[in-house]
């Protein structure tokens, strides 16, 4: 038996292997294929998530969907420089 890994968040394991699945040329992962690649790496998919990740990722580029990610992350906050050094 395989040892079981659990190093990704319960939602990211879902998305990481729905972009494998994307990368390796299938446009449109099913849950069966999700859960494939997740148990080939001794993953447990939850089915609750995933079938809510597929449901909103459907019938939108994939593409589009990172870019918009991508810019409502460069609009966010990012915590303030660090303080000076100390004199001497």
């Amino acid at each position: 038996a395989r040892p079981r890994v659990e190093c990704l968040s319960p939602q990211m394991k879902h998305v990481a292997a729905y972009l494998l699945a994307q990368l390796g040329g299938n446009a449109s992962p099913s849950a069966a294929d999700v859960t494939s690649i997740l148990d080939s790496v001794g993953v447990e998919p939850d089915s609750e998530k995933l079938e809510k990740l597929l449901g909103s990722l459907e019938g939108k580029d994939l593409v589009e969907v990172l870019a918009a990610g991508k810019a409502k992350m460069a609009a966010m906050p990012s915590g303030g420089g660090g303080g000076g050094g100390g004199g001497g």
